[in-house]
């Protein structure tokens, strides 16, 4: 379960479009400045990556196979979304146990995905199903936010995800699922770690394409996207909320939250810090709290679980 670790100036992205047409090594070697020794490398980093890479003498390395999804993928949706100065280097697995677990001792600026997690985590440690076939990843942040402010970056994900499935009729479900026709498509774990007067935040998240899904989720496979795409519009749509966040527009990321909200209106039971509210969800306050209505009055959560009632049952 080791990752490939790719930093963001590797040009390995590069590399494989030139390789969609014979490449001498001589001419690789003068394009990136570097040995022709130092290629050969980069080749055989492509093939560990499950390219199918041709060798001729005389003509040079030319792609044969491209896997439909991997680290090379990441690296351009990190390049088209301009996201260099957020995420800085790559690490791919094909298996591990948490992308966020990976995640925790590694610097800001680090991206971890996996085909597969062993032991995909949800809120309140649930297990999240995460089977090959999603999108399971999480980022090292350092937000230049006071600590107060920090949960809404989990908000702030939400939306740009929701953003990003649009095209699906993506909502949001209070406080961090993406539903789809009323079924959960995506979750955002975020988590803090470091230190309180610096604090990492990871951001997890794991998107159902076409992986197998329990009852009550719902995955892409119907709509024929590919990893390669959803996951070049989720990391287009995170970068640009996460910079509106850290730029002070929290007020454009709370209405827009608003406007995608699937939770306000609803009758629901929330149980956060040892209690429970029943009431109907009519807001999200200025610092990100969730509004209910109960008994006549106004009671406000800013984390715990959230049940949509049904003539007294919950959903």
């Amino acid at each position: 379960m080791y990752p490939l670790k790719v930093e963001i100036e590797d040009e390995l992205d590069e590399l494989v479009e030139l390789l969609r047409d014979w490449r001498s090594g001589e001419e690789l070697a003068a394009r990136f400045g570097i040995s022709r020794n130092a290629v050969w490398k980069k080749i055989q980093r492509l093939k560990e990556m499950g390219f199918e890479i041709e060798a001729r003498k005389g003509k040079g390395y030319r792609v044969k196979y491209l896997p439909e999804f991997s680290v090379v993928s990441v690296l351009q949706a990190i390049k088209a979304a301009k996201a260099e100065r957020i995420i800085r280097r790559v690490y791919y697995y094909t298996e591990t146990d948490s992308t966020n677990n990976r995640a925790k001792n590694l610097d800001a600026g680090s991206l971890v995905i996996a085909e597969r997690q062993l032991a995909g985590k949800g809120r309140l440690g649930r297990e999240w199903l995460s089977e090959k076939g999603g999108l399971y990843f999480s980022i090292v942040l350092e937000p230049p936010l006071p600590i107060e402010d920090v949960p809404k970056i989990t908000l702030a994900a939400g939306v740009a995800v929701a953003d990003a499935l649009l095209n699906f009729k993506a909502r949001l479900k209070w406080p961090n699922d993406v539903l789809i026709d009323g079924k959960k498509v995506c979750g955002i774990l975020s988590e803090i770690s470091g230190e309180v007067e610096r604090p990492k935040v990871i951001v997890g998240v794991g998107i159902n394409v076409r992986n197998p899904v329990p009852d009550g989720a719902v995955n892409l496979a119907s709509f024929g996207v590919t990893m390669e795409e959803v996951f070049r519009e989720v990391v287009n749509s995170l970068v640009t909320r996460y910079v509106e966040l850290c730029n002070g527009k929290w007020e454009k990321i709370r209405q827009r939250w608003i406007e995608l909200a699937d939770t306000i209106g609803k009758r629901v039971k929330v149980t956060a810090a040892g209690r429970t509210y029943v009431g109907k969800a009519i807001g999200l306050d200025l610092d990100g709290g969730l509004l209910l209505e109960v008994d006549g009055g106004i009671e406000k959560v800013y984390s715990g679980d959230c049940f949509y009632m049904v003539e007294g049952l919950k959903l």
